[in-house]
């Protein structure tokens, strides 16, 4: 089954990421695509917060459910594309980015015509699980 598209604008705040979550949870239950709810509220978690982190506007989430997959897009208002960046194995933040390089089936970033950019993933549902996201030689 092939949900609606569906869209929630947030405040560019840390609980803006669990809002995140339990909007996508909810929409992928609506649209019978559960089994991507684990990989799906995670790595929107992480690109909400690079938005709150680093941009301080306010953040837009979309989901476009298809037959079995879903594109998720986190729009806020700053024109600077994500960079990912290397940081020690000691870091305590850096791998948000790597997360969603690994578990997601395809991702990007593009600049908005008036301003702003989305970041976005597709997971798609028929393509194996990812367990070993970040393994040792990962970090």
């Amino acid at each position: 089954m092939t949900g609606a598209r569906s869209h929630r604008t947030l405040p560019s705040t840390p609980a803006s990421a669990g809002e995140a979550r339990r909007f996508v949870e909810s929409a992928l239950a609506d649209s019978d695509l559960d089994h991507l709810t684990y990989a799906a509220t995670m790595l929107v978690s992480e690109l909400v917060a690079n938005a709150v982190l680093h941009t301080g506007t306010s953040i837009e989430v979309v989901i476009c459910p298809e037959a079995d997959g879903v594109r998720i897009e986190v729009h806020d208002g700053s024109p600077q594309l994500p960079i990912r960046k290397h940081y020690s194995n000691m870091s305590g933040t850096g791998r948000g980015l790597l997360l969603v390089e690994r578990m997601a089936t395809t991702w990007g970033s593009d600049r908005k015509d008036g301003g702003g950019k989305v970041v976005w993933f597709e997971l798609d549902g028929s393509a194996a699980p990812a367990f070993d996201i970040l393994g040792a030689e990962a970090l």
